[in-house]
């Protein structure tokens, strides 16, 4: 029942991008017989994964830019971060919205009262439930 209502979902999201996969394996394409050229060689870094985390937001018509999370992400750096100078602004220029917010931090009840306080509307999420938001899919465009 829910046609044109998910028309006005704003998913948001972090995502750490990196410069290698976290399970340490480098993928590389070769062609049959190129396995020891010197071409095919490629040296790396063998301490941990070297890369950024991001937050950022979608929705139908339109994106915000990207934030960058230094160091720990908790609640009160969600909202001075993310939500009043990244989301508020977002939203003001979007006629209905509902905002779908990822999990902790932002379960914490600091934001919850940011929410109900600045009137806006949140997506029901089931607690556990799958992460099978929209933004997943950019988060893979973008790390490629």
């Amino acid at each position: 029942m829910w046609a044109t209502e998910w028309n006005e979902v704003v998913f948001t999201d972090e995502s750490g991008i990196y410069l290698q996969h976290q399970d340490g394996r480098i993928r590389v394409w070769r062609h049959r017989g190129e396995r020891m050229l010197n071409s095919c060689a490629m040296y790396h870094h063998t301490g941990p994964a070297l890369g950024i985390m991001v937050w950022g937001s979608i929705g139908y018509h339109s994106r915000t830019p990207l934030v960058h999370i230094a160091g720990t992400l908790n609640s009160q750096r969600y909202i001075s971060e993310m939500l009043e100078p990244v989301v508020l602004p977002y939203l003001q220029g979007l006629a209905t919205v509902i905002f779908q917010k990822d999990v902790r931090p932002h379960v914490a009840r600091i934001v919850q009262r940011f929410f109900v306080n600045h009137q806006i509307e949140l997506l029901p999420w089931p607690a556990r439930s799958p992460d099978h938001w929209l933004i997943e899919n950019m988060w893979s465009m973008v790390a490629q």
